[in-house]
């Protein structure tokens, strides 16, 4: 069985010193955290402007989406559309799933 090891110091100094860290740390980051700069805030965003073709149609199926359908950025959604009529023109059929 091994031998334990002869410490030089009590076992409490070295709870001590870890509480004095700590007692430290905590009396003295409050001070540092006022004393930083903070960056100027920033002004509201405008916001954004809406899509010019909002209704993607996919060229394979003849269906056009909107933004948010799970087929709306499909690699055959090659068409691009302003308005729903504008889709119901060139022969494309809503979508089931989103509904456009």
């Amino acid at each position: 069985m091994p031998k334990p090891k002869n410490r030089n110091r009590p076992i409490w100094a070295s709870w001590a010193a870890l509480f004095l860290a700590a007692w430290l740390l905590c009396a003295w980051a409050p001070a540092a955290w006022a004393e930083t700069p903070r960056p100027p805030a920033k002004p509201p965003a405008a916001p954004a402007a809406p899509a010019a073709k909002p209704y993607h149609g996919n060229v394979k199926t003849k269906k056009f989406h909107r933004p948010g359908c799970r087929y709306y950025l499909c690699r055959n959604c090659l068409a691009r559309f302003a308005t729903r009529e504008e889709a119901i023109r060139a022969g494309y059929a809503p979508c089931k799933v989103c509904r456009p």
